[in-house]
């Protein structure tokens, strides 16, 4: 193996690891509302005001820690939000009362912020040019992973203990062990970053736009920004409410109907892992998007139609999830050259942290708007509503592509 593969290969096992560890505290908090509810005397909705806290937090993080990503260095910024999600998880653990826990998903969501910014930053800038799409789908489905795994061990570690609290610990002694995993190999990231693998030597000597927050003034960036906003609005009706809809269209059982999820969901990572081999052969990352996202977007109306039968539902979204997989490492690849063509590669962490804040957003919204027509019995209008949002997404990725091939 040489030097630079291996350096490519722990880069990508370090960052996958630290963003497994951002979305494993996604879901901390809300796997322990069976023993905090009862403890403390709190209401789902008041723990729903907990995590809103996050999400807020981290979106509105994100939007700005690109900033000092770009001004401070990356590394700097990563150690700083595992340490942020190790504080949270320490505070969690010893939690006096309900106020508690506003600062303790605080701390989350801003040590959540720093990930892709930080990530993409250092993949961007450091990863072989020809092993980039693999980083890519290697760091998104770590990521999956992550979420997999926090309500498995939250509620394993707090059933065999009978304390939440240890659970709760269990999490911030996860981000120590990170965060040392990560200091001991400083010397890495600083090699990685000074030899900047990632860029030609062109690359590296020519720097466009401000430090600040000029991008903003670019149309592309909001095509981005978009992108996700309506990639990640379709996935949020999905996450919440499929179950319910496939319970309601279809009158399958609840096995079957949250089985769609699972189907989504394993779909979606082969999907990502393809999607690395695809980014590889096509270069139009616009033309992968719009392709894989239209195969997602027809088969969220033929499921919106009940035209099949029952039967449909877990192939359909399978293939649902396959199309928005295979589009994600296209998606990055597609953000870094609208990056480095408008503004160079000293804007890396303030791109990604923006565009990537529209799926916070997005995944905010979507319950707010799809549980009211649910409330109203309009379950199929649900699942036309994602494939109205993931047509959005294609057409999105095409505009940044026209924006790309547009002379500066």
């Amino acid at each position: 193996m040489t030097q630079a593969r291996r350096q490519d290969f722990l880069l990508i096992t370090l960052l996958g690891v630290a963003h497994g560890l951002s979305h494993y505290f996604h879901l901390v908090i809300p796997a322990l509302f069976p023993w905090i509810i009862p403890e403390f005397g709190t209401s789902y909705a008041q723990m729903g005001a907990v995590m809103t806290v996050f999400f807020i937090v981290s979106s509105l993080g994100q939007a700005t820690s690109g900033v000092l990503v770009d001004k401070l260095g990356p590394k700097v910024c990563l150690y700083g939000g595992v340490g942020l999600l190790m504080v949270s998880g320490f505070l969690f653990s010893v939690a006096q009362n309900y106020l508690w826990f506003y600062p303790v998903a605080a701390f989350a969501g801003l040590g959540n912020s720093v990930f892709h910014p930080t990530d993409y930053s250092i993949m961007n800038r450091c990863i072989t040019n020809e092993r980039l799409p693999f980083a890519f789908s290697i760091h998104s489905v770590v990521g999956n992973i992550g979420w997999a795994v926090a309500p498995v061990l939250m509620v394993g570690v707090a059933t065999f203990t009978g304390s939440w609290r240890l659970a709760a610990a269990t999490s911030g002694a996860m981000a120590l062990i990170v965060l040392a995993v990560l200091l001991m190999n400083n010397s890495l990231f600083d090699r990685a970053l000074a030899s900047g693998n990632g860029l030609t030597q062109e690359q590296k000597k020519e720097e466009k736009g401000d430090a600040g927050f000029g991008f903003l003034k670019l149309l592309v960036i909001w095509l981005c920004f978009l992108f996700f906003f309506c990639n990640s609005f379709a996935l949020g009706i999905l996450q919440n409410f499929a179950p319910s809809i496939f319970n309601a269209t279809y009158h399958v059982g609840l096995e079957i109907a949250t089985g769609g999820l699972t189907a989504y969901m394993i779909g979606s990572i082969i999907g990502v892992l393809s999607g690395a081999y695809v980014a590889k052969v096509f270069k139009r990352s616009d033309h992968v998007i719009a392709a894989s996202m239209s195969v997602s977007a027809v088969m969220s109306i033929l499921l919106a139609s009940q035209g099949l039968g029952p039967w449909c539902v877990l192939p359909l979204m399978f293939l649902m999830g396959l199309g928005v997989g295979v589009a994600t490492p296209s998606r990055d690849l597609l953000i870094r050259g609208a990056c480095m063509k408008f503004l160079g590669t000293n804007s890396f962490g303030r791109v990604y942290g923006f565009t990537y804040c529209g799926m916070d957003v997005g995944q905010t919204l979507a319950p707010l708007v799809a549980g009211p027509l649910l409330d109203a019995g309009f379950f199929s209008l649900a699942l036309v509503l994602v494939g109205v949002f993931q047509t959005g997404a294609l057409l999105t990725a095409l505009g940044v592509g026209q924006q790309k091939e547009k002379p500066v």
